[in-house]
């Protein structure tokens, strides 16, 4: 039995063009890609109710003065759920992923200023308990940002 969650051909177009401009109206895509706006509406509506799609409004943070960076965290054996799940109530860290290699979490992290960054990463994780190890990487200018599927 096929899984109706895995998005075929169309699909992916169809999350291409919204990645480009989550606002354009599904009539154009539906031209765009020799398909029906129905077909179109349609896809939507079960990509977005099975979680695979979801459009949202996006600032580019470095425009605003924000700071983005990447952490990569060591913890103590045992300790990634924990620790994971204490780090998942600051507001400012934006996505946790459990990891395999040197880290055992990868975090990606906002804040509004330097300072606060600076702060965060030199006082306030590493004080966690459970943190063996940190080290971040502090991103500058976009050279790429293309989440397009490559087939």
């Amino acid at each position: 039995m096929v899984d109706v969650r895995i998005a075929d051909e169309v699909d992916r177009r169809i999350i291409d063009a919204l990645r480009a401009d989550g606002r354009r109206p599904f009539r154009k895509i539906a031209a765009e890609l020799g398909v029906s706006e129905s077909t179109v509406r349609a896809r939507y509506a079960r990509l977005s109710s099975l979680g695979i799609l979801q459009v949202v409004g996006l600032a580019d943070l470095h425009t605003v003065g924000a700071v983005e960076g990447h952490v990569s965290v060591q913890v103590l054996g045992g300790e990634a759920r924990r620790v994971a799940a204490e780090l998942g109530r600051r507001p400012e860290v934006k996505l946790i992923a459990e990891a395999v290699g040197s880290a055992d979490l990868v975090l990606d992290v906002v804040f509004p200023n330097l300072a606060a960054f600076q702060r965060f990463i030199t006082s306030e994780l590493p004080a966690l308990e459970g943190v063996r190890r940190v080290e971040f990487l502090r991103t500058g200018e976009v050279v790429k940002d293309s989440y397009v599927w490559q087939g």
